[in-house]
């Protein structure tokens, strides 16, 4: 699902009149878990921990909005389907993995997963998730995620974007990040990476085809900073009252996507849920 919030923008006529627009900016994707065990079964939306706080650059939101697939709502009161309080009284309500160098955060959601209308699962079984032995460089994927120029009102549904696995660590297989050859883009940041069916295993031997399981989530697309040319020069910006010039730099998107692996996502979950119900135990 889509992660973002409802903004309005200016829209001038070409006879000046000025009108307003609400529209569903995009922030990120988001995946949806569901937890079943003795206890009652719980809900979680998992995401890359930037989503829903970046201090980098200086992004705190206390509230997003999340639009599910195939809900195709129209007008701007109904573009958001589920309010996302992320704190409360100054208190954070989502749960960061327990390594803070790890980019996964989840939250949890007041919903009791069901079957969708076409009698496909609508969240991820924990059978579902990969393991090392799926993960291997030139494996087939695909990426499911809404880039940020994506206009959700008009079409909800997440973008299909297909690639293969393009580097894995030689040290640590499917406990450290990946990268994938895939056009990623800002917004596709939360989005799900699934392996393929393919007749091959991680040391290229024929087997069996398997089954699609999720490897990990996007957390990054990986972005080059160019100096913008203009007839074969280097273009410098001169700002007002520095005496030396600086290049004007253009982002290049290279395609590549950083991922983290569908283990620590299975480290997440089990933290979350643990903290989750400490928290809740602690309550008055």
């Amino acid at each position: 699902m889509a992660l973002g919030c409802v903004q309005e923008t200016e829209i001038r006529s070409r006879g000046g009149r000025v009108s307003r627009k609400s529209f569903f900016a995009v922030v990120g994707t988001g995946v949806l878990f569901s937890l079943y065990g003795t206890r009652r079964p719980m809900s979680w939306l998992v995401t890359a921990k930037h989503v829903f706080a970046d201090p980098a650059e200086d992004w705190r939101p206390s509230t997003l909005g999340m639009v599910f697939p195939d809900s195709h709502r129209r007008g701007p009161a109904q573009i958001v389907d589920l309010p996302l309080q992320l704190t409360k009284a100054g208190r954070r309500c989502w749960f960061p993995h327990p390594n803070r160098a790890v980019d996964l955060a989840c939250l949890p959601l007041p919903l009791h997963p069901r079957e969708s209308t076409s009698g496909q699962p609508s969240s991820i079984a924990w059978m579902d998730i990969a393991t090392t032995a799926d993960l291997y460089e030139g494996a087939p994927v695909v990426v499911l995620g809404y880039p940020a120029a994506f206009d959700i009102p008009d079409s909800p549904r997440a973008i299909v974007r297909q690639g293969i696995v393009s580097w894995v660590s030689p040290t640590r297989p499917g406990s450290d990040v990946f990268l994938i050859d895939s056009h990623v883009f800002p917004g596709n940041s939360g989005g799900p990476v699934f392996r393929l069916p393919d007749n091959m295993d991680r040391a290229g031997r024929r087997g069996d085809e398997g089954g699609i399981t999720l490897l990990g989530i996007v957390t990054q697309a990986r972005i080059q900073s160019l100096p913008l040319l203009a007839g074969g020069k280097q273009v410098d910006l001169y700002v007002e009252g520095n005496k030396a010039s600086e290049p004007l730099l253009t982002p290049n998107f290279l395609g590549l996507g950083l991922v983290e692996p569908a283990f620590r996502i299975k480290q997440l979950l089990v933290s979350a849920t643990n903290r989750h119900r400490r928290r809740k135990a602690s309550a008055p």
